[in-house]
């Protein structure tokens, strides 16, 4: 059996299906905390819209990838998801247990490129804006919250991925389109302030 270093243990992929499950846990310690052990957990907003933040943004950019004639798929990086991990005890929570891997087979558009990069922070975008507007229908206060705290967590999800620091999507982003990217970040970062 072949020994290998810890530089290559550390920033090892890991494969698609395994991925996916590492990078729904991981972010839902760090945004969970000390409430995962508790069962009504799974069932709260926060779990909720980690689910479907995470997925939908990371589906997003594999989709318009593949829309764009690359190939791509969903990997987890081990760096990236003790970094994840490690955040739970910190104020701020960094969400970045792995990435959309996307090679092109041929010639591939800027275009292409930016909308598959841009995709993951929309979608997020999307699903918080709908949310918060979707709340105001609910005179009960379960339900308003609920909605809301989805949303936020989208958004927050979101903003995070727009910091314009490698190998996050804002710096991919801001490379390719500054305005683009002034833009997602101004409204995430509204926001994660008025949700």
């Amino acid at each position: 059996m072949e020994r290998r270093s810890w530089r290559e243990v550390v920033f090892a992929e890991i494969s698609e299906p395994l991925s996916w499950i590492l990078g729904i846990l991981s972010i839902t310690v760090a945004l969970g905390g000390s409430q995962i052990s508790n069962l009504y957990f799974y069932i709260s907003p926060i779990f909720i819209g980690i689910i479907v933040g995470f997925v939908s943004h990371e589906y997003m950019h594999r989709y318009l990838s593949r829309k764009y004639h690359m190939v791509s798929r969903y990997t987890a990086n081990v760096l990236g998801v003790l970094i994840t991990l490690v955040s739970a005890l910190l104020p701020i929570k960094l969400l970045m247990p792995g990435y959309v891997k996307t090679w092109a087979l041929g010639p591939t558009s800027r275009k292409g490129i930016l909308y598959s990069v841009a995709g993951g922070p929309i979608t997020n975008i999307v699903i918080a804006l709908a949310l918060f507007v979707a709340s105001f229908a609910f005179s009960s206060t379960f339900y308003f919250n609920f909605l809301r705290t989805v949303g936020w967590v989208n958004a927050y999800i979101s903003l995070f991925n727009l910091i314009p620091i490698p190998p996050l999507d804002g710096d991919k982003i801001i490379r390719l389109d500054i305005v683009l990217w002034a833009i997602l970040f101004i409204i995430s970062l509204a926001l994660v302030f008025i949700i």
